[in-house]
């Protein structure tokens, strides 16, 4: 079986009547330091998902023509994984306002299903940002940032967060009272400054993550 960790090959001959996963897991012990992180596994072009790992693992590596292992800097992974979020946030602003214009318009249902999809934009950021701080453990409640370039005003990462949280409660009141008016006036002039917020505070921290 032919091995490359990071488009690498390892030189170090994998025994034949070894398994998968203890193959794997030799890998890991001493080749990924503890900076890195595993974040693809190609076997055979095929991405070695939990249910094939658990399928695979206790398979010769015989049977195997090639395993390809992506294991990036923690901190470089991290930064990357924010960048993505600030993108989609950018990205979400067009469906936001499409979403305002069918409030105005009268077309609920349209908005309606629309929303859905925005709110679980929201619910991965959030997520997505604990997972990168948890990837190089940083203390998110400590983390300060950046109210505006060239100021010295700084806010907690926490505070934003929380104010998110308030954003969406108020959002969640509205659907319920079915008030479109106030739903669309929150859209419009609450997560419009709070979508930029967040896509220049996460830009903010994939830098700091990368250094």
């Amino acid at each position: 079986m032919k091995l490359l960790l990071n488009d690498q090959e390892v030189t170090e001959a994998v025994p034949e009547d070894v398994t998968l996963g203890a193959a794997l897991t030799a890998v890991q012990e001493r080749h990924i330091g503890e900076d890195e992180v595993i974040s693809t596994i190609l076997v055979d072009e095929e991405p070695l998902t939990a249910d094939l790992l658990s399928e695979w693992k206790n398979r010769l590596v015989g049977e195997f023509g090639k395993v390809q292992i992506e294991a990036p800097k923690r901190n470089l992974l991290a930064s990357s994984g924010l960048r993505l979020l600030s993108q989609g946030l950018s990205e979400s602003n067009e469906q936001r306002e499409e979403m305002v214009d069918h409030i105005c318009q009268g077309r609920h249902s349209q908005a309606m299903e629309m929303l859905t999809g925005y709110l679980t934009l929201w619910d991965s950021v959030q997520q997505s940002l604990g997972s990168a701080a948890r990837l190089i453990e940083v203390d998110l409640d400590t983390l300060e940032i950046e109210e505006s370039s060239g100021t010295n005003e700084v806010q907690m990462v926490a505070d934003r967060i929380q104010q998110l949280s308030e954003q969406l409660k108020q959002l969640q009141d509205a659907l319920e009272a079915q008030d479109m008016v106030l739903l669309g006036d929150i859209l419009e002039y609450e997560f419009g400054p709070l979508a930029e917020a967040w896509r220049q505070m996460l830009e903010q921290l994939a830098d700091r993550f990368e250094d």
